[in-house]
């Protein structure tokens, strides 16, 4: 079923941080993410919405122990616009699947949501390249992960 898949690694202690409301200019994803390269926070599977009423919302992952330096940037969001808002997740596990096979092949993240969906393992956030899908889930659901992508 997932034969396109070669290798699959787990990064565990990952943290997911949504910012909300961003009014839809790219100045403002700058100012973000250059705020939290000035903490020396390193960034990892970043997801933007598509802009809806002018605004949009960014997701990203960071290691759990910079959670404490994130959360003093948020005051500093908020001051960009006051509509923002911010959602911090932690406890979670970035799971990446791999291959060399997948720039190739249609249907290979549909048969990895399928395979977790029927595992009932919720994906809080997806990013893909080429040759890779990451799936960032709750940390109580590796062990079930590990059985379906061993």
């Amino acid at each position: 079923m997932l034969n396109d898949i070669s290798n699959v690694t787990y990064t565990p202690d990952v943290a997911m941080i949504t910012v909300n409301n961003i009014p839809n200019n790219v100045k403002y994803v700058a100012e973000i993410l250059t705020e939290i390269a000035e903490k020396s926070v390193v960034v990892d599977m970043i997801s933007q919405t598509a802009p809806y009423k002018d605004k949009l919302s960014l997701s990203f992952t960071i290691a759990q122990e910079d959670l404490n330096s994130i959360v003093t940037c948020t005051a500093k969001f908020k001051a960009l616009s006051a509509d923002i808002s911010t959602d911090i997740n932690g406890n979670n596990t970035k799971i990446i699947l791999s291959g060399t096979a997948m720039r190739e092949q249609s249907g290979v993240a549909a048969r990895v949501m399928s395979a977790l969906a029927e595992s009932n393992i919720a994906v809080k956030l997806i990013t893909t390249a080429e040759e890779e899908i990451s799936c960032l889930i709750d940390i109580k659901d590796v062990e079930a992960a590990k059985k379906i992508f061993a």
